[in-house]
């Protein structure tokens, strides 16, 4: 049996060597990089054998023991089960590799602080192709040394994996959008369908890219009313861009969390009472989810005045719930000493908003940025419904944060660095 202490710090020595890797493509890329990588597995070894982390005892601990009982009863044979649609599409790919080697929790941790750290570089990326180089280098920064990131980086959850293949799949829309180029197209789908495997609803930013060429497309040729006949071929390429979304309209399929259209998630109430609208199907799901860990008064679920009572009230609702979800908790909503964690996270959040405000005739005028704010508007109003706890929104927000500080890198702060005479 080989030693779960040692596959981790095997792993991480891989890590540091892809590091190097990557480093020597792009140098200034090094500093920030070799920095993510060090204080990232900091807090792995911290986590480990000295303290324990936030958040490190809930879902982390949940999805490891559900890898080791993949790993047990199917072996390799769980790649056959990579699409099922339920929340452990992360624990059934560090099975693969238990099932390789052996169980370590250590190695399991190692590869999220992998996956964190390319994150960062590929904020770098998506950054450079906005704003350039110096602009990028601001906002590897601003991530590398983002609290929330690093400890979410060091833990088994899904918000390190979902931040780099959404934000994989971002690169290829902005490139898309600037170079007409099929294989963005092919790259921002796989990079969605992956971040889709993690976290269902992630999927509906594919649609959301669809929906902004089609629309484009249109735009560009007059909506058609009158055409060059060389451009004849987009008339029949339109419908096609469509097709996903129509044919999950038609009920053909089901996205995690969501569900079918025709039965949202076949949703039931207390009594077991089947849900027939998807009116009350939604405001069940909202309800649901608006609650403190234990039903405590002293958790941290949203007030209740935010839960809807009907279709009106979610129109209304929607700008507030989007705030708690980005901003929450508030200073009155501090009930216990772990709430003040959020609160700090919470100014992060308060920053980069408060950048892109700034920027923000840029950011409109530039169609990859206008793009970027759509998805991340529609990300957040559809989060902003599924989520009702303030200690699950710090998660959950975390799954944007490579688009948010994408698109408010130019009026970040540079921080400098002087040395003491």
């Amino acid at each position: 049996m080989i030693s779960e202490n040692f596959l981790g710090w095997l792993t991480l020595l891989l890590i540091f060597f892809i590091t190097i890797l990557i480093a020597k493509k792009d140098p200034k890329t090094i500093s920030f990089l070799f920095v993510a990588l060090f204080l990232r597995s900091s807090f792995v070894i911290l986590d480990q054998y000295f303290l324990t982390l936030p958040d490190s005892t809930g879902d982390a601990v949940v999805f490891e023991r559900r890898a080791f009982l993949y790993s047990q009863a199917f072996g390799l044979d769980i790649v056959f089960t990579f699409f099922s649609q339920d929340s452990f599409f992360i624990s059934r790919l560090i099975s693969v590799s238990y099932t390789i080697l052996d169980r370590s929790e250590l190695m399991a941790k190692m590869f999220s602080v992998g996956v964190g750290t390319g994150a960062i570089f590929l904020i770098y990326r998506l950054s450079l192709i906005l704003w350039g180089s110096r602009t990028a280098l601001k906002a590897a920064w601003f991530a590398t040394l983002f609290p929330s990131f690093i400890l979410y980086s060091s833990l088994i959850l899904r918000e390190v994996y979902v931040v780099f293949f959404l934000t994989y799949a971002l690169i290829g829309c902005v490139n898309f959008i600037s170079k007409k180029n099929f294989f963005y197209f092919i790259q921002s789908f796989f990079g969605f369908l992956i971040a889709a495997l993690f976290h269902g609803p992630l999927i509906l930013g594919f649609f959301i890219f669809l929906i902004y060429i089609f629309l484009k497309i249109l735009k560009e040729n007059n909506y058609f009313i009158r055409f060059k006949k060389k451009k004849l071929y987009l008339i029949f390429l339109l419908p096609i861009l469509l097709l996903p979304i129509i044919t999950y309209l038609m009920g053909y399929y089901s996205i995690p969390k969501i569900g079918n259209i025709s039965n949202f998630g076949n949703i039931k109430d207390k009594d077991k009472i089947e849900l027939q609208k998807i009116e009350d199907r939604l405001i069940w799901k909202i309800k649901t989810a608006t609650r403190s860990s234990g039903d405590r008064d002293t958790g941290a679920g949203y007030p209740s005045w935010t839960v809807p009572t009907n279709i009106i009230e979610i129109v209304y609702l929607a700008p507030v719930r989007m705030t708690y979800f980005l901003y929450s908790p508030f200073p009155w909503d501090i009930k216990r000493f772990a709430h003040l964690i959020g609160l700090f996270d919470a100014f992060f959040y308060l920053y980069l908003s408060f950048c892109i405000v700034r920027n923000r005739k840029i950011l409109y005028e530039n169609p990859q940025t206008r793009f970027l704010i759509i998805i991340l508007f529609m990300y957040i109003f559809a989060y902003s419904f599924g989520v009702g706890n303030f200690g699950t929104g710090v998660r959950h927000r975390l799954k944007f944060i490579g688009v948010l500080i994408a698109i408010a890198a130019p009026t970040i702060v540079k921080i400098k660095f002087t040395k003491i005479k």
